[in-house]
């Protein structure tokens, strides 16, 4: 039956068959745990050691792969911890004499179960102390050579490690003594270890060269092996600082660069890396590192490095104040680093700017106040990208690289400006990689919220993100609509930043706008739109500053240098230049903000300036006549709340008020235009000054126009007739003499008159509806209110909406 199972397998696929040789197996072993047992209930010890060694001949196939080889040796060793439970508490009851076991085991036929058998039996015969432990430990040690099948003899050097990880001289143990010291239980391991390794390493160069990748995979799944006899040292406690680093870690770093294999070199870094404790690894730094120079040149020796670097500044993080000062970790991690680069002159760029990107990333977590370091990293950098000699750095370098001038702003915000290295590091990078990283730089310094407060701040900040405040010889044109899109926001985040350029000094506040100015001026037409008025509405609020520092004493004016004047030129430049031209409708506000600002102020003449510049711009650069309307609407609207100006300025820019609402080319626009003019006629200040330039004839003539504007108009005539009737309202509170009782009953009939053109249907005819009702809802209601002064009494509301 057996042979026809074997030939079965023959014609099925390598994983059926690895299937079938494991069950077969499995099941073999099954059959005889069962003998075996039965056996031990009979008493029948040697009998039961027959079957453990029939049982554990299973293990001497080389059939299975090793993920397969490690089940079958699962199931067989389970077996072989009950056999030693039993010969353990049979020999204290005297059944069996384990010295006799331990004799006649090794006499076995076949050693791979022969052996399995000595490291069982020699493990209940540690626990019996009938020998010293060290004896019994390097005997066995010793045995195992007798196996030297890579796998075989990996599996069995584990399961010794297994059995005897309780029962070790170890400090404090119960077996130290005579049995042996911690030195003895550190020397088992470690050549345990060692053998462990030299296996392991062998199974690269076993088989067919074909079958390489596969072995690789192999001797990966199969690493933990290896790795858990580097964690049962740790877990000793006679491995102290003083022990680990003369003995321990010298042995460990030997094996490790003689192997001379790649996997296993990285790997046993690796695991020296994550099992012992940081504390060891500060104080034996240097010797991890010298050992680093000697591996194998295709090792990757930046994840090794990085690994190091990780896990102490994790320590340096959760324990700060724990690095003793003697020990400067960064200066051994560069140095070493340095010289590794040097030593192997085939290391990829990338792995090279890889290793820098996590030293910098290692100074900014550990010493983040140690700016030289961070500097030092980027001047080395810089040198390496300087000699390679590339003149385009591929997508994955670059990446590197703004990882590298990213990382700084994380935890030196605008400390990055004392970097001299970090500027010429940034040229490296082509423009869209500049210009992302000028947008962290924004991005973080915003977030910061930390003040520009000096010139050479400003100066150096806006020279890092230069590729967003001016074209490049190396940018390329997009039109797409996500190219605008991010446009767009890269300058209002720019125009986010102007807001930090900040200090208390009035005058170094002036001396940073100009230098503010001198850049955003050459950003281009597409840029000023979003940098300039952030600039004018800054040096606006500059100018109430240095007002209110005037009034504040009268040695101020001695001290202050830049007096609003000089400010006001300042800002009457910016907006005079290109940005008119462009941008006008934009302009024609922020002239109407200054001249504002210097009426406030009592300067009357730079005032009457801004305000010309406003109809300047009215008349010379808008012409679309939605854009006219909205502009003499805000140009109104300022003019009536300020005061200050004299008789003959303020005629003249009511005038031009006037003059330029009669001549909007819409009639709905002009109808609107000249009744939002009227106000210029009775302003709403109690002031004296306000009073005596009220004209109740000159605003009737301007309603009178409105209403004549409004019957021309052959869109919206009834909107306008609301709108102008509640402007009359308005006058008619304020108790202008010329808008009478009479002038707005004869309003609301002539709107009762044109109510049947609405249509019912549209949506905007129904909005007026709406607001004309509203506003003889009010009517009705000041008429009731009750007030014996209410103007309205004498308004007959009721016959005049029942007029038609």
């Amino acid at each position: 039956r057996h042979c026809q199972g074997l030939r079965i397998m023959a014609t099925q696929n390598p994983r059926m068959k690895q299937a079938n040789y494991l069950a077969m197996a499995v099941q073999a072993v099954k059959r005889l745990e069962r003998e075996m047992l039965l056996a031990l209930d009979n008493g029948s010890v040697r009998e039961a050691l027959h079957k453990a060694m029939e049982m554990l001949s299973e293990l001497s196939t080389s059939k299975l792969t090793p993920q397969n080889y490690y089940d079958l040796y699962m199931h067989a060793t389970d077996v072989l911890r009950r056999l030693e439970a039993y010969i353990i508490d049979e020999d204290g009851r005297g059944g069996v004499s384990v010295v006799d076991l331990y004799e006649s085991v090794q006499y076995a036929g076949t050693i791979v179960p022969r052996l399995y058998l000595l490291a069982t039996v020699g493990s209940a015969y540690i626990r019996s102390k009938k020998a010293p432990c060290k004896d019994i430990l390097f005997d066995l040690v010793e045995l195992c050579r007798g196996v030297q099948h890579p796998m075989r003899g990996l599996f069995l050097r584990n399961y010794l490690s297994q059995m005897t990880r309780d029962k070790l001289p170890d400090k404090d143990s119960e077996y130290e003594g005579d049995g042996g010291d911690m030195k003895d239980a550190i020397e088992f391991v470690l050549q345990n270890f060692g053998e462990m390794n030299k296996l392991w390493v062998r199974m690269q160069h076993q088989g067919a060269l074909r079958d390489l990748g596969k072995r690789e995979e192999e001797r990966r799944n199969l690493k933990q092996l290896v790795g858990t006899a580097l964690v049962r040292l740790s877990e000793m406690e006679g491995v102290d600082m003083k022990m680990y680093s003369e003995t321990v870690l010298p042995k460990l770093l030997e094996v490790a660069v003689n192997c001379k294999d790649v996997i296993a070199q990285e790997y046993l870094m690796e695991c020296v890396i994550q099992v012992f404790p940081d504390e060891y690894h500060l104080f034996t730094l240097e010797t991890f590192l010298k050992s680093i120079q000697h591996l194998k040149s295709k090792v990757n020796v930046n994840s090794i490095i990085v690994s190091m670097m990780n896990r102490l500044s994790n320590f340096a993080r959760t324990n700060p104040g724990k690095i003793p000062s003697e020990i400067n970790i960064f200066a051994l991690f560069h140095k070493h680093s340095s010289q590794i680069i040097k030593a192997k002159t085939k290391m990829k760029l990338e792995d090279i700017l890889s290793l820098q990107a996590a030293l910098l990333n290692f100074s900014s977590k550990c010493y983040p106040e140690k700016l030289e370091y961070a500097d030092h990293v980027l001047g080395f950098t810089a040198d390496v990208l300087s000699k390679s000699g590339t003149e385009s750095l591929d997508d994955a370098c670059t990446k590197i690289i703004k990882s590298l001038l990213t990382a700084p702003l994380e935890t030196m915000q605008l400390a990055v400006l004392q970097l001299k290295n970090y500027y010429p590091l940034m040229e490296f990078m082509g423009f869209e990689d500049r210009r992302d990283l000028a947008v962290q730089m924004c991005r973080a310094v915003v977030d910061a919220g930390e003040p520009l407060d000096t010139v050479e701040k400003v100066t150096t900040f806006f020279k890092f993100i230069e590729p967003s405040l001016k074209d490049q010889k190396d940018s390329k044109t997009d039109d797409s609509a996500a190219s605008k899109m991010k446009f767009i926001r890269e300058q209002e985040l720019v125009a986010r930043v102007f807001h930090l350029v900040h200090s208390d000094d009035t005058d170094t506040q002036y001396e940073l706008f100009l230098k503010v100015r001198n850049v955003f001026g050459k950003g281009g037409t597409h840029r000023i739109k979003y940098t300039i008025p952030p600039l004018v509405f800054g040096a606006l609020d500059l100018v109430e500053r240095v007002a209110q520092r005037l009034l504040s004493s009268e040695d101020a004016k001695s001290k202050v240098k830049w007096k609003p004047k000089k400010l006001f030129v300042f800002i009457h430049q910016i907006l005079v230049s290109a940005y008119t031209n462009h941008y006008p409708e934009t302009a024609v506000r922020l002239f109407l903000k200054a001249a504002a600002v210097a009426n406030s102020v009592k300067m009357e003449s730079i005032a009457y300036e801004f305000m010309v510049q406003c109809f300047i711009a009215f008349e010379d650069e808008i012409s679309d006549s939605r854009a006219q309307a909205k502009a003499i609407a805000l140009i109104t609207a300022g003019l009536e709340r300020m005061g200050n100006f004299g008789e003959e300025n303020w005629e003249t820019l009511v005038g031009k008020c006037v003059q330029h609402s009669s001549k909007l080319l819409k009639q709905e626009d002009k109808a609107r235009a000249l009744v939002d003019s009227a106000h210029l006629f009775w302003p709403s200040s109690q002031g004296e000054e306000s009073k005596s330039r009220r004209n109740d004839r000159k605003l009737l003539k301007l309603v009178q126009r409105a209403l004549k504007a409004a019957n021309e108009s052959m869109k919206e005539q009834v909107e306008l007739f609301v709108v102008i009737l509640n402007k009359c309202l308005f006058f008619f509170e304020k108790e202008v003499p010329t808008i009478t009782v009479k002038y707005v009953q004869g309003l609301i009939c002539l709107i009762q008159q044109h109510l049947p053109n609405l249509d019912v249907d549209s949506p905007q005819d129904a909005q007026t509806q709406a607001y004309y009702n509203n506003t003889v809802k009010y009517i009705k209601a000041k008429k009731d209110s009750g007030d014996s002064d209410s103007p309205y009494l004498g308004l007959d509301i009721d016959s005049a909406t029942s007029a038609s």
